[in-house]
Order: C-alpha cells, then sequence, then structure tokens
C-alpha cells in the first residue's frame, strides 16, 4: 500500500543535485515474517536507548544487558567503516533532539512482543526521519539483481547471488521512502545498531538474512520505481 508519494524531490544524492534528497530502505522478508516479525519490548527499548546514546555522543553503559554487548559491536563496526565509507560518516542533525524523541518513545514500550516492523519504524522516525510513502513489492530474481548487482564486484556477486535468490526473490520486501534533514549516515548507523541488537546469530545462519537493507546507490532509483508503481 502506498500511504504518499512525493513526486518533486530526487530520490537519493547525486552530484549537483539542489533539491531535498528521500533515502530509500527496505524491510527484508525476516523482518515481516516469521519468527523474527516480532521481538521482545525491553530488547525494542534497549535499541532505542543505544540509537539516542549514539545521538547524545554518550557511551553504551546506559543501555541495560544483556544487549549492552551489542550495542558495543555496533559501535565499534561503524567507527571500523567510517574510516574508509563516506556512506557511514557525518554529523547528524538536531542530535539531542533526536536522542529525547528516542528516549522517550522506548521509555513508552510495554513487556511483550512488538512487530519488528513498528520497531524499525519508531527508531527510525526517532532519529528525524518521516516516512513519506510505503509499499510492499516482491523484488523477483530481475529486482534482486538490481538492488545487488552493482553493489560488489562481478565475482563476488555471482558467488552469493543463488542465496540472495532463494531468500530475497519470492518473498514481498517493505520499501520505505523516507524524508526529513537528517544526515543520511544515521540510516547506516541505524542498520548498524539493528543488525547487531535485534539478531541472534546462529552458527552458519546466511548473513544477509539481517532484517533491512539501506540504498546508498542505483538500488534506490530502481526501489523507488517500483514504490510507485
Amino acid at each position: 500500500m502506498v500511504v504518499r508519494v512525493v513526486e518533486t524531490a530526487c530520490l537519493h544524492w547525486r552530484p549537483g543535485c539542489e533539491v531535498l534528497c528521500m533515502p530509500v530502505v527496505f524491510c527484508k522478508p525476516d523482518a515481516l515474517y516469521g519468527p523474527r516479525s516480532t521481538v521482545d519490548g525491553q530488547r525494542a527499548a534497549a535499541l532505542l536507548s543505544a540509537l539516542a546514546a549514539r545521538c547524545a555522543d554518550d557511551g553504551p553503559e546506559g543501555v541495560g544487558e544483556p544487549w549492552r554487548t551489542g550495542a558495543e559491536r555496533a559501535a565499534t563496526q561503524i567507527a571500523e567503516r567510517a574510516r574508509g565509507e563516506a556512506a557511514f560518516q557525518g554529523t547528524l542533525t538536531d542530535a539531542d533532539e533526536a536522542a529525547v524523541r528516542l528516549r522517550d518513545v522506548a521509555g513508552r514500550l510495554s513487556p511483550g512482543a512488538i512487530s519488528t516492523r513498528e520497531v524499525l519504524r519508531l527508531s527510525v522516525q526517532g532519529l528525524g526521519f518521516v516516512l513519506e510513502a510505503e509499499r510492499r513489492v516482491v523484488l523477483g530474481e530481475a529486482g534482486v539483481d538490481a538492488v545487488y548487482g552493482g553493489a560488489t564486484t562481478t565475482v563476488e556477486f555471482d558467488r552469493v547471488r543463488a542465496d540472495l535468490v532463494d531468500y530475497l526473490a519470492a518473498d514481498s520486501v517493505e520499501v520505505w521512502l523516507l524524508n526529513g534533514k537528517q544526515a543520511e549516515c544515521a540510516l547506516q548507523w541505524w542498520k548498524t545498531y539493528v543488525r547487531h541488537m535485534l539478531l541472534d546469530r546462529k552458527p552458519g545462519e546466511y548473513l544477509l538474512r539481517n532484517l533491512v537493507h539501506v540504498c546508498d546507490g542505483p538500488d534506490a532509483d530502481y526501489l523507488a520505481g517500483r514504490l510507485q508503481g
């Protein structure tokens, strides 16, 4: 279902872009269906608290165990990737306000199961993004190629393509078109905290079964086109 589509803005940053840019992300099938489609409220609150601490430039000491370790791992990975990847670099807009929003939402969550999709929505909105439009789409093999084919070298993609198709081609994903003045590095940080704090990895588990995808190239144009029909 498309909530609302804004047609006057570009969909992601391009050199020379002079209009408001609109990031694109999608919730993967494991966030929407099956055992990972819900998360315990206390764990969800820990994720929101960790993101608030990140915005406020605090450490993860305020994040309760057993989730503090995940927050520490996320912070370490972000620091490592920021050394060489521009997508992880940047300064948040109105970071203190974002921290207040995230802590407020975390404090209002009840114990018990909450949908993973709702936790993802609350956290991305708490960071300062607005969900402008959403739609569930089936990628199919062509969609998997469009989203992931340009993200790796040909050799790397050929190696993982069969697993990607098996995981993503048949089940719906939920595409979100976002708005707001927040720095897009916040989405890379968000993705990293989500994966480290909401997932319990099993030995040998497929690593790309990891809840969310953040677009940072031509995949944004492709998915925005699918979102708009």
